[in-house]
């Protein structure tokens, strides 16, 4: 069985977005993006899908992609002193699969970014900052209810003297983007004396109507994945906190996001994260820890 991603990127998820009482909606920017500290910027844009009425049926998602996705755009990213144009490309690794970078901007911590895009008659701004690394001190995997496990990150030595973000993302080691895990997304505010256990839960399953225990790891050690940790800025904080929480009180694939998300972009919707990340190797086998 094809396994469902947890998260559905803002293509599919403001299929709602034009079932308002709200005469001829029109369709809109959507804008997704994130800089890394030491890598590329990434930026993935296309338009909004609209059901102008409530009994509207949706079309597949092939369809949906096929017509919203924009391969022609102009995208730039600026750290202040230096523009850079990216280039497009197709990339099967990202929904939709065209994806929007350049190897000449490197993201740094400390640093501030802008995204601007153009489409025909759309255009849209971001801008967000790169925070400083988040890092994990050690993952550790234990048996749970079979065939389960539970896995935990630590963080210690977090810096409390200021208010801080992070979020969570988890992917199959080389094939698919990086979806934000269930509960994945906290502040320093959940943390002890600069401590957090982060319980990293998966973004992947079977179907829809999951029990609390399928929200765990199955046991395997025949698949590699990748947990990404990253310090966000409050805008993405606050982007990625909604977006995680409609999703998870919702349980409905597809059709869950039904209102307009908080987001930093100007003249669209969307995110551009600026992310102090680390990236970790893991397998789900029992009684195992990782120390970094």
């Amino acid at each position: 069985m094809k396994r469902l991603f947890f998260i559905i990127p803002l293509l599919v998820l403001i299929l709602l977005s034009g079932c308002t009482p709200e005469p001829t909606p029109t369709s809109s920017l959507i804008l997704e993006g994130w800089i890394d500290a030491g890598g590329h910027p990434v930026v993935l844009i296309h338009k909004s899908y609209v059901l102008e009425n409530a009994g509207d049926s949706v079309q597949t998602l092939e369809d949906v992609v096929e017509d919203q996705l924009i391969p022609f755009g102009w995208v730039a990213v600026s750290d202040g002193k230096e523009e850079v144009v990216l280039t497009g490309k197709l990339d099967t690794m990202y929904l939709p699969p065209y994806t929007y970078s350049s190897i000449y901007m490197t993201g740094q911590t400390g640093k501030t970014y802008t995204v601007h895009v153009k489409y025909r008659e759309m255009e849209a701004t971001a801008t967000t900052t790169i925070p400083p690394v988040a890092t994990f001190d050690s993952l550790c995997i234990r048996s749970f209810t079979p065939p389960f496990v539970q896995i935990t990150g630590y963080m210690s030595h977090v810096d409390m003297s200021e208010e801080s973000y992070y979020a969570v993302f988890v992917r199959e080691y080389g094939k698919a983007q990086y979806q934000v895990c269930p509960y994945g997304v906290f502040s320093s505010q959940d943390m002890q004396a600069g401590k957090m256990e982060v319980n990293i839960y998966t973004p992947y399953r079977e179907r829809n109507d999951v029990t609390e225990a399928e929200m765990y790891f199955a046991a395997n050690d025949s698949i590699e994945y990748q947990v990404k940790i990253a310090r966000i800025d409050y805008p993405s904080y606050q982007f990625w906190k909604a977006y995680n929480e409609q999703i998870i009180t919702r349980g409905i694939l597809f059709v869950t996001v039904y209102k307009n998300l908080p987001g930093n972009i100007s003249g669209g919707t969307g995110y551009f994260s600026g992310m102090g990340s680390s990236i970790y190797r893991f397998r789900a086998v029992p009684d195992t820890t990782y120390v970094f």
